[in-house]
């Protein structure tokens, strides 16, 4: 690899990188972009929709939100939280005073927000959402038991004296369901009053994609068992 493009894929931010190198990023968010929402209008299950995003993690919601990108530039797939539940995606964000889990659930692009009947939220919609509030309540009462499980996949010292906080987040159905009336956007606008639980649709994760040229190049979405190797090889 030549420097100049070393130093394009290991940029931290646009603010970094010349006209050209802009422009090439620019042009790797619009591909990905476009490919995202076609797959997204051909896709009919949640299974499809996570193979998708194990193989475009930088897709995923969350990443930026405390500007370093997820630790060790590793989303974990399928993580098993005692018996409890299995995350669909899982990542911790850090900096100098927070250490934040994110824990992620998708359900199928084509699921039914609304009944048809009364414009209120349809039975798999409730389903799911009563699923990741679940998930919030029980990492509020099992910190500890939280925190050990990332520290068993990461290493023992991935808190260090950071407060440690947990939010969720679940990605459901398409945004034309909300907006077809002014009944459903009012009760979608309801769902999202607490910032440690977070609903959107597939739709969404087109509006807030954001390109960054270093998790481009080394962004990965691994099983938990190959956490700690895939931390090791982006650190080499």
């Amino acid at each position: 690899m030549s420097d100049y493009n070393d130093r394009l894929l290991r940029g931290q931010s646009s603010m970094s990188l010349d006209d050209t190198q802009r422009a090439y990023i620019e042009f790797e968010h619009g591909a990905l972009r476009s490919k995202f929402l076609t797959y997204l209008d051909t896709a009919n299950n949640e299974a499809q929709m996570q193979y998708f995003l194990e193989a475009n993690p930088i897709l995923i919601p969350g990443l930026y939100d405390l500007h370093n990108g997820p630790v060790g530039n590793v989303v974990v797939s399928k993580l098993q939280l005692a018996n409890e539940f299995v995350t669909d995606f899982a990542f911790i964000s850090s900096n100098s005073a927070v250490a934040q889990v994110t824990l992620i659930e998708i359900e199928s692009p084509i699921t039914k927000l609304f009944r048809d009947s009364d414009s209120e939220f349809a039975a798999p919609f409730n389903k799911s959402f009563q699923q990741v509030r679940d998930w919030t309540l029980w990492a509020e009462q099992h910190a500890t038991f939280l925190k050990d499980a990332f520290r068993s996949l990461y290493h023992k010292n991935i808190f260090k004296y950071q407060k440690v906080t947990t939010r969720c987040i679940l990605v459901t159905g398409r945004r034309a369901e909300v907006q077809s009336s002014a009944k459903h956007e009012k009760r979608w606008a309801s769902v999202n009053h607490s910032a440690s639980t977070i609903v959107m649709t597939y739709d969404r994760l087109a509006d807030i994609f954001a390109l960054n040229a270093r998790l481009l190049q080394s962004l990965s979405c691994v099983p938990p068992h190959n956490v700690a190797r895939s931390m090791s090889a982006s650190n080499d």
